[in-house]
């Protein structure tokens, strides 16, 4: 059986309260066929910076911004200056010692030392299932 596709594309503007963490994308209804299948997850994201900000912490997480994170939350340094718009990539593997019907993920940023609200332009969640 061919891997299993499922994908999000999210065009409206989310905004960042200075250093909340903050649901950016939402991908539901991820469907493993049998257990131990792996779901490799990838996601997207387009920000505009907050005032004196100087790192991004994006999560994966499973079912809601208070889920369980997938793989790492680690800080990555901006790579332009604070307020400039610049393109992140997340990629994690997720596995289940069952099956699992309608799983959700979220993607989540998180700004740090923000002192302004940040913006995600638009975002992506795209999960394989292996």
């Amino acid at each position: 059986m061919p891997p299993r596709t499922y994908s999000t594309v999210v065009t409206a503007d989310v905004a960042l309260v200075t250093t909340a963490e903050t649901v950016v994308a939402t991908l539901s209804g991820v469907t493993t066929d049998r257990p131990g299948q792996i779901v490799r997850i990838s996601a997207q994201y387009k920000i505009t910076t907050g005032a004196n900000t100087t790192a991004l912490t994006p999560r994966i997480r499973r079912d809601s911004i208070s889920g369980t994170v997938v793989g790492e939350a680690t800080a990555v340094q901006i790579e332009t200056a604070a307020g400039s718009t610049e393109d992140h990539d997340v990629y994690v593997e997720d596995t289940f010692t069952g099956e699992v019907a309608g799983q959700t993920y979220v993607l989540t940023v998180q700004q740090t030392a923000a002192s302004a609200n940040g913006s995600v332009l638009n975002s992506s969640i795209h999960a394989d299932i292996v």
